[in-house]
């Protein structure tokens, strides 16, 4: 290569020829690489520490493109990672690397600042599923990137997209993802915990989803359409009309005490919990229910169901914390099985239902049954 052009620039004329001192040194070595890979990367930054002409930075991304193409894979990963980060990089450069293999790609793809929307949208066109997927982490996409990344329609790709917090979702690409969705509970999952989504398109997945999710769409999501009542009564129509047990069910008197102990502001979840935790189920109904003016029969009939989601619809509209939940749910076990062990798998549901309940939407249910909370 002719030096000449560096003649007015004795300082980058001295870091080209360290460069490929380096390189040469990195080339001879048969062992150990490590050293020469340091003195290469060295001399690399050392260049993008100058200031440049658009010539001189031309110059220099043909020497280090030529150098990448005989390097071997682990000097161009390690080539590729530094300039990832540094904006003063030529175009050329950044792109004879985000086409390489996609190990050395990846850092670009994902980091480099040098790649615009039509660099990244021929990369989409032009690559396959790994480099979508690395594009896809990226900050601040634009609409256009969006868009085509969606457009691909590879689950896994739509996966990372839905993930990526940096990133404002289009609505194009919503709908493309939300009709992936219904085919693939994990990206409805990651889907379904954008900010953007539209309720409209939440409940277009309902019907397609595990209940786990059909839970979480009722919970974080209003209602547009009949969808939320009839998950509602889903949830509450299997025991609306079960026989109450006349040994769980409190007297008058106990209810005429609660409902003193409310008035006189006694009445306190605390109060509640020492009375579950001395046995005494009946008090503790007769006190849950004063305090939440739902009746003392639906009350019972939440702690008599299987897998009580009304309950935990209760304890989160009223402020009853998951740990008092669980609690109550393992004390009142005897209410729903005298021969058997507790299920801690129905457990572990329940508690990861709670978290999906927001106070305010459970009020809301709760609200909207008049304080008859038949769930």
């Amino acid at each position: 290569m002719d030096l000449d052009v560096f003649d007015k620039s004795p300082e980058m004329k001295g870091i080209l020829v360290q460069l490929y001192e380096a390189n040469k040194l990195y080339s001879k070595s048969k062992k150990s690489k490590g050293p020469a890979r340091i003195e290469l990367s060295k001399a690399i930054a050392e260049l993008f520490h100058l200031e440049l002409s658009a010539r001189e930075k031309e110059l220099v991304a043909d020497v280090l493109i030529s150098l990448s193409r005989q390097a071997e894979k682990e000097m161009r990963r390690a080539l590729a990672e530094k300039l990832s980060k540094i904006e003063t990089v030529p175009l050329s450069l950044i792109l004879h690397l985000a086409n390489d293999e996609i190990s050395i790609a990846a850092p670009i793809l994902k980091n480099s600042r040098v790649l615009n929307d039509l660099d990244l949208l021929y990369i989409v066109k032009s690559k396959g599923a790994d480099y979508w997927q690395v594009i896809a982490t990226r900050a601040n996409l634009r609409v256009e990137v969006i868009d085509a990344l969606a457009s691909t329609r590879d689950i896994g790709t739509a996966i990372v997209l839905t993930a990526n917090e940096r990133i404002h979702m289009t609505g194009f690409a919503l709908q493309i993802l939300s009709e992936m969705a219904q085919g693939n509970e994990n990206l409805a999952g990651s889907l379904l915990k954008r900010p953007e989504m539209p309720a409209s398109l939440a409940f277009v997945l309902y019907d397609h989803v595990g209940t786990a999710l059909k839970d979480y769409i009722n919970a974080f999501f209003e209602k547009p359409n009949a969808h939320v009542d009839m998950a509602v009564d889903d949830i509450l129509v299997d025991f609306v009309n079960s026989e109450p047990l006349p040994e769980f069910m409190p007297d008058d008197e106990m209810i005429k005490r609660a409902k003193e102990q409310k008035r006189l502001q006694f009445l306190t979840t605390e109060m509640m919990m020492s009375a579950i935790k001395d046995g005494d189920i009946k008090n503790f109904i007769a006190m849950f229910s004063v305090h939440t003016d739902i009746s003392i029969q639906k009350t019972h009939n939440f702690l008599m169901q299987a897998c009580p989601k009304g309950f935990v619809i209760a304890c989160r509209a009223f402020g009853i914390q998951k740990n008092d939940f669980s609690r109550i749910f393992l004390l009142t076990h005897k209410m729903r099985s005298r021969d058997r062990m507790v299920d801690h798998k129905i457990l572990i549901e329940l508690l990861e239902y709670f978290d999906t309940i927001r106070p305010e939407k459970a009020l809301r249910i709760v609200s909207r049954t008049n304080g008859d909370l038949v769930v």
